[in-house]
């Protein structure tokens, strides 16, 4: 993977641009134009656990985005709906992986297109001081695995490019038991 677009720009988001940045083309969907000039003027800094100044290029039209091979949708539940309908008739030949609390964000990217799915939870977590800044509080690993006919080659290729960025990550030939440990958590 050489292209990523980060859909949501919130602490996991900019975590996952911000070290992403460092070995990938990132590309970052914003929900606000304001949001994206910053990221476009000043880059995007990641402090705490790791210190890293990226360059991202950052929109918050979904028609001005760059060509992807994977697009990271890291929102809220309450946005993905809107981030999915956002990358609805683009990026064919993209892999979508949803890295969302909770059960069924899967489910709703499929309801906008025919994309290959990966699944992913975390445990990381940070600090948002800023459209621009982000701090890295707790690096724990995130778990992804395939979603549907997607080959596990594709969560382990996607593994291996968050954990070459100075992140943590495992590929899981099923990732339900994770999800499911994760909504426990949470609850």
């Amino acid at each position: 993977m050489e292209r990523v677009c980060i859909v949501g720009a919130g602490v996991i988001g900019s975590l996952f641009a911000g070290h992403l940045a460092q070995v990938c083309d990132v590309s970052v969907l914003t929900r606000r134009r304001e949001h994206a000039e910053a990221l476009n003027r000043d880059g995007l800094r990641v402090s705490g656990k790791s210190e890293r100044d990226a360059r991202v290029t950052a929109t918050a039209d979904p028609a001005d985005l760059p060509p992807f091979d994977v697009a990271i949708v890291a929102t809220k539940a309450s946005g993905l709906d809107a981030a999915a309908e956002a990358l609805e008739g683009r990026y064919p030949e993209a892999t979508v992986m949803t890295v969302l609390n909770g059960i069924g964000a899967e489910e709703v990217v499929r309801r906008h297109g025919d994309w290959p799915i990966v699944s992913a939870v975390t445990f990381m977590s940070g600090t948002r001081h800023s459209d621009t800044h982000v701090e890295y509080i707790l690096d724990t690993e995130t778990w992804l695995g395939p979603y549907e006919d997607t080959p596990f080659e594709t969560a382990c290729d996607i593994a291996d490019t968050i954990v070459e960025s100075g992140l943590k990550a495992e590929a899981l030939p099923d990732l339900r038991p994770a999800q499911w440990s994760k909504l426990i958590f949470n609850a």
